[in-house]
């Protein structure tokens, strides 16, 4: 099952995307879930699941959380059901919310946490190797993001592997619907709502895939196989290889 993992639309800051335009894309892309990842925000979730109730591909809500210390993606079983950052830690307008802290209590809600574009230094703060120290923390890490620079994905990428954490992917999706599915992670099962997904990614059984021309470098620090051909939509496509933890 092939998910875009890394997606914003309107209930994002800044961002004025229809996440309408974005569930109607999904499928011409061979795409058979996307992820809604809202910058910290999770108000949204009833909305979002309502837009996927009846869509021929499914829509799982996460968000992506800002500290002080880089971003995160965090997934929770019950979207729907999970507080407002704001409502939980308040206002991180004059001081940034604590990494360890806000993981924790992501964890205790039952969350799962990847490491968000984590060597990407055009988006402050970047976490950086500060991830090492964030084991037994991350289910994951994103190693590859369409909208970074190769250096910080290969940078990401190693990390994984070093950690001996899984690899997820996603498009990042924000300024554009034609930015949707240049990313995605391959889960080995089928993964029917965010329960499901949070078992998957705590399981570590999924594959960054990469779709359009493999950034140079990537293959050899990744250790991953050669390019593949995607099925019905003919763009070559990257899996770095996943270890177990």
């Amino acid at each position: 099952m092939l998910i875009d993992m890394h997606c914003h639309s309107r209930f994002t800051r800044g961002c004025d995307l229809d996440p309408k335009l974005l569930i109607k894309r999904a499928p011409g892309l061979g795409l058979d879930g996307i992820c809604f990842t809202e910058v910290n925000a999770i108000d949204g979730a009833a909305e979002l699941h309502a837009l996927g109730k009846g869509a021929p591909v499914r829509v799982f809500v996460g968000m992506e959380l800002t500290t002080d210390r880089g971003h995160y993606l965090c997934f929770f079983p019950d979207p729907e059901a999970v507080p407002d950052p704001v409502q939980m830690w308040g206002s991180n307008h004059e001081r940034p919310w604590p990494v360890r802290e806000t993981l924790e209590a992501v964890r205790k809600l039952g969350g799962v946490v990847a490491a968000a574009h984590p060597y990407d230094r055009d988006t402050p703060p970047a976490a950086g190797d500060f991830i090492y120290g964030l084991k037994g923390m991350l289910a994951a890490v994103e190693s590859y993001n369409a909208r970074r620079k190769v250096h910080a994905n290969n940078l990401a990428a190693d990390a994984a592997e070093a950690l001996h954490l899984p690899s997820i992917a996603g498009s990042d999706t924000r300024n554009d619907v034609a930015e949707l599915g240049k990313a995605a992670t391959a889960f080995k099962a089928p993964i029917e709502n965010e329960r499901d997904l949070c078992a998957a990614l705590a399981a570590g059984q999924y594959w960054p895939v990469i779709f359009g021309g493999i950034p140079q470098g990537l293959s050899s620090s990744t250790g991953g196989p050669p390019a593949q051909k995607r099925e019905g939509g003919g763009r070559a496509a990257h899996r770095p290889r996943n270890r177990r933890r």
